[in-house]
């Protein structure tokens, strides 16, 4: 401890010292992992409303203008902006049907929110957020893209947007209190009184780690370019995704577990795999108490995760049970929580287990639409993924990664990954979701 505290007083004023990153959000420190919120507009985009939205952004929310710096061991710290002068939305004209990596430089060493407006013909455009992973997880993010869009809609409406410069002081903590700088899991859980047992709740998916998971000193000196990972996606329209409600509804089971029992059996099945597990990122602001803001914390979910043999997933609505039971009995535990206190040991230089060649699936539920003015339509939602300075990864390596979510009345399931599985894998998901009650009903009588 003494040599870190040595380290900032050498490399920067003390005065510009937030803090150092936790465990939590440590692991997306390494590849200067950026998670983007994008959406495709329809109608007259006003690009000086937009851009002063983004900087009432920055105000309400100065983490955005915050900076990240490593340390010799590559340990991020988390750094006030001093005097450096906020970059503003960047606005240039191209196809809006690409998600693009932006041709300005996306440096965490500078700010970690980036806001970039592509503008196109016939009044249609795409909109951007990237926001540093390592303060800013899924939920935070989309409050973060609402306030976006809410700060535009006022601005277009009326003329101006409300003052944003009044934060709520880092010591009020109470439930639903913004903080002027988000807190790690790490830290609320603290605050709390929860400390690290002896589970980790992925015991089901870990493995001891072994050489060929470690990475040299050689490999991790070299970074790679910038590079954009956009999900391979499938979207159920507005009947088959109420079908797939409704088949949740009725057999008692939530849209969580039934998705992912359609994932680990199209896996198992593509795979042939006698043995299927995943892992999942639970999010923890409600299920704290005092319950957390969307805003007020930075990567705030555990991780769950489940395993079973391929031969004990032949029914549907019998695996997302036994998911959602496996779920509900890890978070009366609380080894859900206890997960977070054990990422050192999972990721990072000095991790000990590994849980590659799991399946890991992030579901973040229904994305409520977002305010904008009369005659502009945010048509489509993505999530992708930007890596400013990507290295060989310490962590585990997931066999594929889905990302689930629902916006305007539609599933989306995104796929990264996959391998020779890749071609295949979204349809057969698809294909495990297209069993409707009515199925049911027959299969039953």
């Amino acid at each position: 401890m003494d040599a870190c505290l040595t380290i900032f007083v050498v490399l920067w004023e003390p005065e510009d010292v937030v803090r150092a990153l936790d465990p939590s959000e440590q692991r997306f420190v390494r590849h200067a992992t950026f998670t983007g919120r994008s959406v495709t507009v329809l109608g007259e985009l006003d690009a000086a409303g937009l851009g002063a939205a983004f900087a009432a952004l920055q105000r309400r929310f100065p983490i955005l203008v915050c900076r990240i710096v490593e340390d010799a061991d590559e340990n991020g710290i988390l750094l006030r902006p001093g005097d450096i002068e906020a970059v503003g939305a960047w606005v240039s004209f191209g196809d809006p049907d690409e998600v693009r990596i932006p041709a300005e430089s996306m440096d965490p060493g500078a700010q970690l929110a980036y806001l970039d407006v592509v503008l196109a013909e016939e009044d249609r455009a795409r909109v951007t957020l990237f926001v540093h992973h390592s303060v800013a997880d899924a939920g935070h993010c989309v409050e973060l893209f609402a306030r976006l869009w809410g700060f535009y809609t006022d601005y277009v409406e009326t003329g101006k947007i409300a003052d944003t410069a009044t934060v709520v002081a880092e010591s009020e903590t109470a439930a639903g209190a913004t903080w002027e700088y988000p807190a790690s899991l790490e830290v609320l859980l603290a605050q709390r009184g929860i400390r690290r047992g002896r589970r980790s709740g992925l015991e089901t998916v870990a493995r001891p780690l072994v050489v060929t998971d470690s990475v040299s000193g050689i490999e991790r000196a070299e970074a790679a370019p910038a590079t954009l990972a956009r999900p391979a996606r499938i979207q159920l329209d507005t009947v088959a995704t109420a079908r797939v409600l409704e088949l949740a509804r009725a057999h008692a089971v939530s849209v969580n577990g039934l998705v992912t029992a359609a994932v680990l059996r199209a896996y198992g099945d593509l795979s042939g795999a006698d043995h299927v597990s995943c892992m999942y990122p639970v999010d923890l602001r409600r299920r704290l108490d005092p319950a957390v803001a969307a805003e007020a914390g930075t990567n705030l979910s555990g991780l769950a995760a489940f395993a079973t043999d391929a031969a004990d997933t032949a029914d549907l609505v019998v695996l997302a049970r036994r998911i959602g039971t496996s779920l509900h009995n890890d978070l009366a535990d609380g080894v859900i929580e206890q997960s977070v206190l054990h990422f050192p040991d999972f990721f990072g230089p000095d991790r000990i287990h590994s849980t590659a060649g799991h399946i890991a699936l992030t579901n973040t539920g229904t994305v409520p639409p977002f305010r904008a003015p009369a005659g502009l339509i945010l048509d489509d939602y993505e999530i992708v993924y930007l890596s400013a300075h990507p290295r060989p990864s310490t962590g585990a390596s997931a066999a594929v990664t889905f990302l689930v979510y629902t916006y305007l009345g539609r599933l989306t399931i995104g796929r990264l990954g996959g391998g020779p599985l890749a071609a295949h894998l979204l349809d057969a998901v698809a294909a495990e979701l297209s069993w409707s009650s009515a199925d049911q009903e027959a299969a039953t009588a």
